[in-house]
Formats: structure tokens, C-alpha cells, sequence
């Protein structure tokens, strides 16, 4: 019994341990057993189990802190990034974060969760990782070869956290004075002492030596594997080290350390794309675990997935994809199909003349009385049977909406159907008790046939969930990112027979007959387009526009212009590369209010 106190106690240590940098409000989580820095520390075996426990601290459930539904990586990836990009809309982030924050203005609060969460998630990392390092001399014994791999996992952790906090906090490279722009805390131990802020090249310079540290700390353990895909390895190292390159445009870096990372992996077939990106492949390279006793209710699954439960209950959907974005994909790329969009229409229309009882047409998904453009351009408010038409006449998009739901389940979906039957709030975006062909025409005395629930103008099937927490192999890195980091700053290299060769490797798949033959800035757009639409949802968009020096322009939907956007009004609007002191995020107040070594005047306009 005391060993198995221990051990929880480690895996709580990791996920709960004061941040250092931040105030003691961020996290209040105690574990059930505390043992000193000094028993956990003392060998190989136990520091392990350390790393294995910050692991799970990038999907754990961070339920006592002062905001809801924080589950780690995940979290920071979808609503922190995402969310805040170009191409992906999110219901349960404008409710959360109100209209001005899901727009891009009103920034200037430095108490936002925009800002306090990935502080104090990173810094929780950080802080963890220098537990281990700082006990490694002298204290942990063990054989050798595990000695040196748990090492650079936790230098491999550390220079994850540091470099993501750099995309949010840092200025873009081109803007930092060659690095030299103050934005972040650089602990390197556990201490609690006060910090000055910190240059992004120090930033930077502690990244890459960090990497390079564990790089050859992985080739003396080449003996020893990682647990399990939520832990890091040299593949991940590399990884981490390519994103960080493309964060400071060092191109030749940024191209050798993503060929390197990806050795060993192969990018997804269309039928694994199609999947529900749930299940572990070989194209995932760092997962959180898919094992549905390390969750509870905040799983991504259950927030962020087609059929999770909260994205139904809530009435706030499951996001949606950008139809600019989406206007500019080749019809036939099989990425197209995991979107409801106005194309599928024909589709359906094409399988079964009889799905479109109404005869909507593609210029009804800007018709007012269809779709509730007050709330997440809604399509369930729409009439489905004839007699509820309104003065036009028209009807049935609702029956599109939740026909093509059913339609993809049925026909699209290529992953393992036991792994999220059809049970009452598991449905894609629909209630349906009879699990038969459902009617021609919903009626509302029918409802065991089908029930269509809150589901947004473009929204996604790409990401799907096991009941019934919403467990999954969410991807923290896949080999398609790495490969197109490849493709990017090989195109940057002038290497652009790689740069095409890299872009066949992943669009060749998705779109039959495709071959790259695209030079200069063509090219580039190429590239960025394939990423933009491989790596949706994932976690990137933001960071990418911002590196990238480019706009972002959510466009509103608007009454019977098809050429408009599909989003809320009140979340719309052209962001500015220069707007909100270049994207950079503010350091919590909190943080200089318990750092006093920290000089706010350093952060020039911020």
C-alpha cells in the first residue's frame, strides 16, 4: 500500500507541482502523497516514473483550477492557438472567451486566460523537468544508458514548453532586434527565487542547447525506448528542434532536424485521415494516451470532437473550418469531405435524389431563416418539412445538415464504428434511436428517426472520440507536420525539388492525379495551403500566421451573399500584423506581481 501512495504521489508531484513564475493562485492541486525532491529523486526507476507522471500532465485534468475544462496540451493547442487562427471557429471559445477576445481585440487585460493559461501550464512543465535535472549529479543512480534517457526527456520537455511559450509571448523573429526584444522568464532550476525577464535569443539559445544536449544524451541510451507515445524520444527531439528553427527562420536547422525527426514514420493513408483521428498510427509521433481510465469528463474528445459530449449538451458544436479556407481546396481532395459545407449538397443529392426534400441550393446556407447567424451560424433552427417554409418558401437544410451527419458516419467513416456506436449523445451531430436508415423527412412527431443538434456552418467530422469519455490518441506531433516543416524551409533553401517532393509526399495521397510543379511564391503558398488543411485543428494556426507575417480575416457571414464568410458578425474582423503589439501575448500581471525582479518597462509597449 505505501509503494502504490508513492507512486500516485510521484504522477501527482508532476501534475501539480507549484509553478515558479507564476502566483500560487494558477494551480491549486494537492496530491494524495508529497514526497520529498530527495526520495523521489534517488534512482533511475523513480525518476521514470517522474517523467512519466509530467507526461500525463499534458492531458490531465485540471479541474481545481479557476476556469473550467483545461486538459493540458490539448487545450492549449485548440483554444489558445487554434481558435485565436485563421482557419478554425469555435463555438465553446466565443463562450468562453466572449466576442471581443474571439475577434482579436480587447487584449490589453493582462489577467486573461488567453494569457494565464499557457503561463502557468508551460511553467508547470518547466518547473517539473527542472526537479529531475537538478537532482541528476550526484543523486539519481541507476545504469547509465537510462540515466542519460530520462535526462534528455526532461530536457526534451523543457525545451517544448520554452519553445511554445516563445510563439505566444515572443515577438515574430523578423520584429525581435535579432532576438534581442525582452518576453519570457528563463528558469533553469527549480528555485523559487526571483527571475528578470529574458531576451528571446536567450530563449532561444537555451532551446537549442537543450536539444542538442539531449540529442547526444539519446544516442548514449540508444538502448532504451520510451514508454509509450505520450513520453518524448530523440524522434520528438528533433521535432521540437525543427518547430523551434522555424520560430527564429533558421531554415538549414529547421530542414535537417524535421527530415531527422520523422525517420522511421510514414504520413496517413486517406483511409487513416478518415478515422477519426482517435486511434494511434504510424504517422503520429507523440500522442497523449488513448486509455480511457487517464480521463474523466475534460477529455479533447469530449470537447473538441464531432460526437463529444459536451459540444452537444453545450450547444456549441464541435468547430468548424473557415469557408475561405476551405474555397481554396481542390473539390476533389478527400480532406474536403470532412467538413459540412454548401458542395454537399450535390453529394448527397448524387447518392440519393430524394436527400434533398426541400431542393435547397447551395445560396441557402446564407438565408436567415435556415441558419442562425446570431449563434455560431447554427443550422438546426432552419425548417424540415414543407409546411414550416417561411414566406420564400424554402426549406430543408436542416435535413442536409443532419442527412450528410448520418451520410458520414455510414459511408466516410473508416474507423472502427464499436468505438463510437450510435448511442443516445454519441451521435455526429445528431440523437437518433432507431439506428436504421432514418426518413426522407424528419417530422416532429418522428423523432425516434433523427434529431439534429447544435451544428455550425462548416462544421468538422475530422475529429472523432471513443465513448464514452472521449478518450483518443490526440497528436501532439505527427510525420505530415514534419514533412511540411521539411517542405517550407527546403522552399526557403532554394532546395526546391524537395520543398515539391515533400508536398507530393502529402497531397498526393489526398488528391488523385496531384503533382507539385509550382516555383517561387506559388510554391510557398502551396505549402502553406497543404498545411493549413493537413494540420487543421491540430494546433498551429495562429502561431503559423503570426510567424508567417501575414493577416488574419475572419469574415462574416452575411444575408444572401454567398461570396460572404460564415461567421458570427460579432467575431469578425481584419487583425493586423501589427495589432496587439505583433500578437505577442502579455506576461500575466500575476507573474510580476510574485517575480519583483521583472521590469514591465522592458516589454517596451506591452
Amino acid at each position: 500500500m505505501k509503494r502504490n501512495i508513492f507512486i500516485k504521489g510521484l504522477a501527482a508531484v508532476a501534475v501539480a507541482g507549484f509553478l515558479t513564475g507564476c502566483s500560487s493562485d494558477y494551480l491549486d492541486l494537492k496530491p494524495e502523497s508529497n514526497p520529498s525532491d530527495k526520495e523521489v529523486m534517488q534512482s533511475t526507476k523513480t525518476a521514470a516514473l517522474v517523467i512519466n507522471g509530467i507526461c500525463r500532465s499534458m492531458y490531465a485534468q485540471y479541474q481545481s483550477t479557476s476556469w473550467n475544462q483545461f486538459i493540458g496540451e490539448a487545450y492549449i493547442n485548440t483554444l489558445i492557438d487554434d481558435a485565436n487562427g485563421q482557419d478554425y471557429i469555435s463555438g465553446l471559445y466565443g463562450a468562453m472567451m466572449g466576442n471581443d477576445i474571439a475577434n482579436a481585440t480587447g487584449w490589453d487585460n493582462t489577467g486573461l486566460i488567453l494569457y494565464t493559461a499557457p503561463w502557468m501550464y508551460y511553467y508547470n512543465l518547466i518547473n517539473q523537468c527542472n526537479k529531475v535535472l537538478d537532482a541528476w549529479d550526484g543523486q539519481i543512480v541507476g545504469p547509465e544508458e537510462e540515466r542519460a534517457f530520462i535526462k534528455a526527456q526532461a530536457l526534451t520537455l523543457r525545451a517544448h514548453a520554452y519553445s511554445k511559450l516563445v510563439a505566444f509571448f515572443g515577438p515574430r523573429w523578423v520584429d525581435s532586434n535579432e532576438g534581442n526584444t525582452y518576453c519570457l522568464v528563463l528558469r533553469t532550476t527549480s528555485s523559487v527565487e526571483n527571475v528578470p525577464l529574458a531576451t528571446m535569443k536567450d530563449a532561444m539559445d537555451l532551446i537549442y542547447s537543450d536539444l542538442n544536449t539531449a540529442l547526444g544524451l539519446y544516442d548514449e541510451a540508444a538502448g532504451v525506448q520510451r514508454e509509450a507515445k505520450f513520453a518524448p524520444d530523440k524522434n520528438i527531439a528533433h521535432g521540437i528542434f525543427a518547430r523551434a528553427a522555424l520560430l527564429k527562420n533558421d531554415w538549414p536547422t529547421a530542414q535537417e532536424q524535421a527530415k531527422a525527426a520523422r525517420e522511421g514514420y510514414e504520413i496517413m493513408d486517406n483511409d487513416t485521415y478518415l478515422s477519426g483521428f482517435y486511434k494511434d498510427n504510424n504517422d503520429f509521433m507523440w500522442t497523449s494516451s488513448d486509455i480511457e481510465s487517464d480521463y474523466y469528463y475534460w477529455s479533447f474528445g469530449a470537447h473538441y470532437a464531432a460526437n463529444g459530449l459536451y459540444v452537444q449538451n453545450w450547444g456549441v458544436g464541435a468547430g468548424a473550418i473557415d469557408i475561405n479556407l476551405y474555397r481554396q481546396l481542390d473539390p476533389n481532395d478527400i480532406r474536403c469531405q470532412c467538413y459540412l459545407t454548401p458542395d454537399k449538397i450535390a453529394k448527397l443529392v448524387s447518392v440519393n435524389r430524394y436527400w434533398n426534400p426541400g431542393k435547397v441550393t447551395e445560396a441557402d446556407w446564407w438565408n436567415a431563416h435556415l441558419v442562425d447567424a446570431s449563434k455560431d451560424c447554427n443550422l438546426k433552427v432552419g425548417p424540415f418539412v414543407a409546411s414550416q417554409a417561411g414566406e420564400d418558401g424554402k426549406w430543408g437544410l436542416y435535413n442536409i445538415a443532419l442527412r450528410y451527419s448520418w451520410y458520414y458516419y455510414n459511408n466516410i467513416f473508416t474507423g472502427e464504428k464499436s468505438d463510437i456506436p450510435l448511442e443516445s449523445g454519441f451521435e455526429l451531430y445528431y440523437t437518433a434511436a432507431d439506428k436504421g436508415d432514418m426518413l426522407i423527412e424528419i417530422k416532429n412527431d418522428k423523432p425516434v428517426y433523427g434529431t439534429l443538434v447544435t451544428i455550425p456552418f462548416g462544421a468538422q467530422y475530422k475529429f472523432l472520440s471513443r465513448a464514452q469519455y472521449g478518450a483518443g490518441s490526440y497528436p501532439y506531433m505527427r510525420a505530415a507536420e514534419m514533412c511540411l516543416i521539411e517542405a517550407e524551409a527546403a522552399y526557403h533553401n532554394n532546395d526546391i525539388t524537395t520543398a515539391q517532393s515533400c508536398i507530393n509526399e502529402i497531397n498526393g495521397k489526398r488528391i488523385p492525379g496531384y503533382t507539385c510543379t509550382k516555383t517561387g511564391e506559388d510554391l510557398l503558398n502551396e505549402i502553406r495551403l497543404c498545411r493549413r488543411i493537413e494540420l487543421w485543428g491540430e494546433g498551429h494556426s495562429f502561431t503559423d500566421f503570426k510567424r508567417w507575417n501575414l493577416p488574419i480575416d475572419r469574415q462574416a457571414w452575411e444575408e444572401g451573399n454567398p461570396n460572404s464568410g460564415n461567421r458570427m458578425k460579432e467575431r469578425s474582423g481584419l487583425t493586423e500584423t501589427s495589432a496587439n503589439f505583433g500578437w505577442r501575448f502579455l506576461i500575466p500581471r500575476s507573474e510580476s506581481n510574485y517575480n519583483t525582479e521583472i521590469d514591465r518597462s522592458q516589454l517596451g509597449t506591452l
